[in-house]
């Protein structure tokens, strides 16, 4: 079976679906002025820096991510539920095709990785929607890999020209040149030149936390390619344990993503 779309981004979140290894080091500073500081200090906070400790605050907690690709609803995603520091979560990829929906699981537990296909119907044999294809651990390299979601806020530490444009909002570009460790070569294919100057939009809330997050990929038939990420359920309670050794498989096919 071929799975083939000819949209941008919804090729490769089928293809490099990766829940990866997990943080980015970044520092949140969270001090008030204390009355010795010049009275400048106070004034209004760095956009950047804003930013900056919004995508850290992602590391405090778990959450649920949904990424899109900008559209229509009821269409191609992903749902990541994710615990950033014991590194386990599921990662569920819906594709629509003619026949049906492909859906693609992969299920971190911590030390190991495995990949689940379930296809609408049975021309590829490994995409029987049982078997648990183990394709590592957490943090193999990008290129192999591909995409890794969990790390995406991490790319808001390329910001640039940054500004507020409403109550807790923000827009400005990005500096993806270095970033193919994040996004991979299928991502980086799709930006070529552009990579210096991603424009990208973002949110955070009350609490400082990164609710919202597109970066604006590539134009594509007057229409724009992007990924689109919405966190959510900070606090959840996040279950991944290993699949029993009965349904695990060894040695995956090169049709199962990051074997």
């Amino acid at each position: 079976m071929t799975v083939q779309k000819p949209k941008l981004i919804a090729a490769v979140a089928v293809l490099v679906v990766a829940v990866g290894a997990g943080a980015w080091a970044l520092v949140v500073a969270g001090d008030e002025p204390d009355a010795g500081r010049p009275a400048a200090s106070a004034g209004p906070a760095d956009p950047v820096g804003v930013l900056e400790a919004a995508a850290a605050k992602l590391d405090e907690q778990t959450y649920k991510l949904s990424l899109g690709t900008g559209g229509p609803a009821g269409g191609d995603g992903t749902v990541v539920l994710w615990d950033p520091k014991a590194k386990r979560g599921l990662e569920t990829t819906s594709l629509k095709v003619p026949t049906g929906e492909v859906k693609i699981e992969r299920l971190t537990t911590g030390p190991d990785v495995y990949v689940r296909i379930s296809a609408p119907d049975r021309r590829v044999p490994v995409w029987d929607g049982k078997t648990w294809w183990h394709v590592g651990a957490p943090g193999a390299p990008a290129a192999k890999q591909g995409l890794d979601n969990t790390r995406l806020a991490g790319t808001l530490t390329t910001a640039s020209a940054a500004r507020q444009t409403g109550e807790r909002e923000y827009a400005g570009t990005l500096d993806l040149r270095e970033s193919g460790a994040l996004l991979g070569e299928g991502v980086g294919g799709v930006l070529g030149d552009r990579a210096g100057a991603v424009p990208f939009t973002a949110s955070v809330d009350e609490q400082g936390r990164l609710v919202r997050y597109r970066i604006e990929l590539a134009s594509e038939q007057s229409q724009t390619a992007q990924l689109d990420l919405t966190y959510s359920d900070f606090g959840l309670s996040v279950s991944a344990e290993p699949p029993a050794a009965d349904l695990v498989g060894e040695d995956p096919p090169a049709n199962i993503p990051g074997a």
